[in-house]
């Protein structure tokens, strides 16, 4: 007799569950994909013990008749592909046929079940892959698939479970990615104790948003669209502010199908272009729609991941969807309104300011201490006196070369010099936007629905504060800048302009850089030596593992060279891109290390200097961050400012 035997039915069955089962999160997603493909609007999702005592699924979907609900357990059964030829054009959500039989295999399991056209329902128990006899009962239209001691009979699985919070958990994600998907369809999810969420299947992404992370954070979320003859784009990112520090907001759904693809992923971070904060991942709900024959969804054992035919196209146009939905949206971020402190003691404020001796130069006082304003406060134009300016380090803008040039750079003629308020500028300025999914506020009263940015907008300055914030006003708001973060974002797209457009020329070194790198990444810096010298930054190999770099960008002129160029070869991408997406990541790089030249805290700037840097920033693209995702300034409208001082209610 051989040694190589069939298996039975039951243990084959379950060796199968295996692969499709995996926690009460998986039957939930099989339940729910079977509910979806039936047509369902409303779906109830019921958890007892995290779904591992009990799971139930209860749907309003065309349901089944008798013959049907008993074929429904059998292996490979399915009424969703016919042929090998309907792979490739998979609309539905389920197509294998295993769902109901690995879990039926693992688990006690009673369908209920009635069409429309039956007087009667049907039910079916299935305990261990063994189905008792059919019953004939009343039933509601649609089918309920009640799932109860799951791994009963595999205790090995069974003593793998997590927590019952932590299997709570999962199935409770896998029911809000589902609602995400499906907003034309009404979930509740539910425990033995109480609702956890309600959706209102009313088709609104927003609102099925809204129920899951509230209304204050729904209502700052950006509308994405876009459509080309292959693809679709829709759905609603994060402002900048949004981002967390973990991918748990990020939502990406194919043909209505939620899906994991790195790829996609990094394309709608390129799509923020240097909005976000270092170490922040964005959160999105973005839906893509295309032909079933350009995606292979039969590539993952959970169905979670996919293929795409053309994926360069698909990260192209989604970057491009992102990026618009942010670049037509005005993004400063608003100070989120804190609880006001009991005042228990008033200290008297000191008035005794003398303008002759602040002129004098501010000697101290007879107890010793330093006159407020001593340095720069005689220095001044126009007519905004500051009653005191902080005091700066000698010889700080000597050390700046950029700082000096800024007003040139951006000199304008006479007549467009600092203009007048714009009687409606910042007029749509009032946009609240939190740091975390905690910090937005629906109830301060403020509107904080996306606006949209304001064209010839102009800010007038008004002086420094605290050695590192320019004050601001436009005619409608208040803006504290930082200083540093500007800079950096004028100076950054100054460079990248330049370089974009083949402005930016190869400087030769007078001492070659030597550098010895890794094998991989010589390896890397050989093969992209002609792409990296049309940025300027020749580098030859030089025996080894050793490169010479004998030209770098001229925009690095003053800056240390040597850590610019590491930093820069370091940053060159793992994988092949094409020459477009190459240049575009590059462009980043060199341009964000160049803006190493932007002014430092506790540099004074002059009144000219701080009309030509607000001037900038205005005809900036994206005024709102610095290049590593920062916010530049804050912004208080008149209206808040007016109920901070209780001037309205």
């Amino acid at each position: 007799m051989g040694n190589i035997q069939l298996m039975s039915t039951s243990l084959a069955n379950q060796i199968a569950a295996g692969e499709v089962v995996v926690r009460p999160a998986s039957c939930v997603k099989e339940l729910i994909e079977n509910s979806l493909d039936a047509g369902a609007k409303h779906i109830t999702v019921s958890l007892r013990e995290g779904g591992i005592a009990e799971l139930v699924v209860q749907d309003d979907g065309v349901g089944m008749d008798e013959s049907d609900a008993t074929l429904a357990f059998a292996r490979h059964a399915t009424s969703k592909v016919y042929d090998e030829h309907d792979l490739t054009r998979i609309r539905t959500l389920g197509f294998r046929g295993e769902a109901l039989a690995s879990i039926a295999a693992v688990s006690r399991v009673t369908l209920t079940t009635r069409t429309r056209t039956s007087e009667y329902g049907v039910l079916v128990r299935v305990e261990g892959g063994e189905m008792a006899p059919v019953e004939h009962v009343g039933a509601t239209y649609g089918t309920r698939i009640e799932v109860t001691d799951l791994f009963y009979n595999t205790p090995a699985r069974l003593k793998y479970l997590r927590t019952v919070q932590t299997e709570q958990a999962k199935s409770v994600e896998v029911v809000q990615k589902a609602a995400l998907s499906r907003p034309d369809v009404a979930f509740t999810c539910q425990t033995e104790h109480h609702v956890l969420f309600q959706t209102p299947g009313n088709g609104d992404i927003r609102a099925v948003l809204a129920s899951l992370y509230g209304v204050g954070e729904a209502k700052q979320l950006l509308e994405v669209n876009e459509t080309t003859p292959d693809y679709k784009v829709t759905g609603l990112v994060g402002r900048p502010t949004q981002g967390r520090t973990s991918r748990s907001g990020a939502h990406l759904f194919v043909n209505g199908r939620p899906v994991r693809n790195l790829a996609i992923h990094q394309a709608v971070i390129q799509g923020y272009k240097n909005r976000l904060m270092i170490g922040k991942q964005p959160i999105y709900s973005i839906s893509l729609e295309m032909d079933p024959t350009l995606v292979d969804v039969n590539v993952h054992p959970h169905k979670a991941e996919v293929r795409f035919s053309e994926e360069a196209d698909v990260c192209r146009t989604v970057a491009r969807a992102v990026a618009k939905a942010l670049d037509d949206t005005l993004l400063a971020p608003t100070p989120q309104r804190t609880t006001a402190r009991q005042v228990t003691e008033v200290q008297p404020l000191a008035l005794d300011y003398n303008p002759a001796q602040h002129e004098a130069g501010a000697p101290e006082r007879a107890d010793g201490s330093a006159a407020a304003g001593a340095a720069g406060g005689a220095r001044h134009t126009g007519g905004h006196a500051p009653a005191g300016r902080p005091s700066y380090p000698a010889g700080a803008r000597a050390k700046q070369p950029a700082l000096r040039e800024l007003g040139a750079m951006y000199a304008s003629s006479p007549s467009e010099g600092v203009s007048q308020p714009d009687a409606h500028a910042g007029a749509a300025r009032d946009v609240v936007s939190g740091d975390s999914m905690e910090t937005a506020d629906a109830d301060i009263g403020m509107d904080i629905s996306p606006q949209a940015r304001k064209q010839n907008w102009h800010l007038r300055p008004i002086g420094q504060a605290l050695g590192m914030y320019v004050l601001a006003d436009d005619g409608e708001s208040l803006y504290i800048i930082d200083q540093h973060a500007a800079h950096e974002r004028i100076l950054f797209e100054d460079f990248y302009q330049r370089l974009a457009s083949g402005q930016v020329h190869a400087m030769p070194l007078l001492a070659p850089i030597q550098l010895t790198l890794p094998p991989t990444t010589y390896t890397r810096v050989t093969k992209m030596a002609e792409q990296l010298a049309e940025l300027g930054l020749t580098v030859e190999p030089f025996g080894g593992y050793d490169v010479m770099i004998r030209t770098v960008p001229d925009v690095w002129e003053g800056l240390d060279v040597h850590a610019l160029a590491e930093a820069t070869i370091e940053a060159l991408p793992n994988s092949d891109l094409a020459r477009d997406d190459f240049f575009q990541t590059m462009y980043d790089v060199v341009a964000t290390r160049a803006c190493k030249a932007a002014v430092k805290a506790n540099w004074h700037l002059s009144q000219e200097e701080l009309e030509a840097l607000c001037r900038a920033l205005t005809k900036a693209d994206d005024p709102f961050h610095c290049p590593h995702g920062r916010p530049v300034f804050l912004q208080w409208t008149g209206k808040q400012l007016e109920k901070e001082f209780k001037r309205i209610v």
